[in-house]
Parts: structure tokens; C-alpha cells; sequence
């Protein structure tokens, strides 16, 4: 018995979105595969900074729970829940194996992963930047997109006593310089926590001209990184 064309078509349909479902999923499980399995192992005996120095080159000074959200450009359900850290002079994920072990993980596949310490949420997402991609902090979401990148800086001590003066410092330190984006169809645009950058960053788009404005008249306070993720916010809704 011969089986009507459209019921053909549509069984054939159906084969084509399990195949395609199947493959998706094969290949969501292979990238998850390498993420945990391509490792170069290290020696981790924490995150602190030695001897008298302050501050630390990593996200924090201990282990904190990191789940992924994007691989493959498409979402990660059902996370496992990975001990980690985030090397921010290396640009670099740090995986917690056990035994003073840590491991770099491979993240090509990887496009968003977020921290969490207690309350606090840290979010993390692929940026195509001039030179390289990058894992930037990201502040807000939607078609507009703010996002930090951090310079590590290491500073040495510099104490002098001069007798009646004394300067400097007596302890190393590592510093943290920011360099925030606006990012708009994966593009990155540069911006410094000024009222005038922000808006040119946002070139001949009429609406979102229209919101920061909006946005502005009411504000008054310093536009600091708190003001520009409002403002982001605002150009979103």
C-alpha cells in the first residue's frame, strides 16, 4: 500500500529533526567531553599571595563553584557544578582535580559560564576582541551587552625611609585595571565610565540614543560602572 505524499513528507520530517536533535546532542556531549578530559595538570596549594603581598592575579583567593552556560552556541541545561577559579592576568579557567591538582580545561567550545560565591554572581562570556578572543566579565545582557576586561597589574615595594619622610610602600600589591566594552552584534565598541563615551559608543541608533537620554535627564550621581550598567539596562528593555 502506497502512503500519500504529504504523510511521506511528513514522516520524513520527523526523522530529520531527531537526526538533527541526535547530532546536537552528540556533539553538545563530545565538546563537554573535551572541557574535562583535554587537562594539563598543575600543582595548586591555593590562591593566596605570598609572604606579604596584596591582593591576588585571580578572580578570588580560593576555590568557588563555576557552572557553563554556552557551548557550541547553544545553551548547557544541566551543568555540573565544577570547583574553580579564574586566572584574569591569563585570560585563563582553572579547574579543581583534587589532591593540590588543578587543570586548565580546553574552552573553544566554550562561549559563557558564570561563578557563584554566596549571593554574588560573576558572569563570564566570550568576546571577539582585535587580537584575540577573550572571556569578559559580563555586567549586563540583551542587545547591548556591557562588558569588563581586567589588566593585572604587579606592583613592587618601594618603601624608602628618607629620615624626617618616609614614602612608598612596604608590601608588593596586585592591582586591577578595568577596560569596559558595549558590545552590539558581537562587535565590541571601547568606552571609559564617561557620559560622552557611552553615547558615541551607541553611533546612529536612534532608540537607544532616545533611552540613555531619557536615562540621563533623571540621573544624578557619578557614572561610575553601577550608573553605566543601569544605563545598559535601560537601553534594553
Amino acid at each position: 500500500m502506497l502512503l500519500p505524499v504529504a504523510v511521506v513528507l511528513v514522516v520524513n520530517t520527523l526523522f530529520a529533526q531527531q537526526a538533527t536533535e541526535v547530532n546536537q546532542k552528540i556533539q553538545m556531549e563530545n565538546a563537554l567531553e573535551s572541557f574535562s578530559t583535554s587537562r594539563s595538570y598543575f600543582i595548586t596549594n591555593g590562591f593566596g599571595a605570598p609572604g606579604n603581598t596584596v591582593g591576588t592575579p585571580y578572580l578570588y583567593a580560593g576555590w568557588s563553584n563555576m557552572w557553563l552556560d554556552s557551548m557550541d552556541n547553544k545553551p548547557v541545561k544541566h551543568s555540573v557544578t565544577y570547583p574553580a577559579n579564574f586566572d584574569l592576568d591569563k585570560n585563563m579557567l582553572i579547574i579543581k582535580s583534587g589532591d593540590n591538582k588543578a587543570f586548565a580545561p580546553e574552552t573553544q567550545h566554550v562561549q559563557a559560564f558564570h561563578f557563584q560565591q554566596g549571593d554574588t554572581i560573576q558572569y563570564f562570556v566570550r568576546v571577539k576582541m582585535e587580537d584575540a578572543n577573550k572571556f569578559l566579565q559580563r555586567l549586563a545582557a540583551g542587545k547591548y551587552t556591557l562588558v569588563k576586561d581586567a589588566k593585572v597589574l604587579f606592583m613592587r615595594a618601594n618603601y624608602e625611609d628618607k629620615g624626617m619622610v618616609q614614602t612608598g610602600k612596604k608590601y608588593d600589591e596586585y592591582k586591577k585595571e578595568y577596560t569596559y566594552y558595549l558590545v552590539k552584534d558581537g562587535v565590541p565598541v571601547k568606552i571609559s565610565l564617561k557620559k560622552k563615551s557611552f553615547i558615541s559608543a551607541l553611533g546612529n541608533d536612534s532608540k537607544a540614543l532616545a533611552a540613555a537620554k531619557k536615562f540621563l535627564e533623571t540621573y544624578n550621581g557619578a557614572f561610575d560602572e553601577a550608573a553605566a550598567i543601569e544605563i545598559t539596562e535601560a537601553l534594553n528593555q
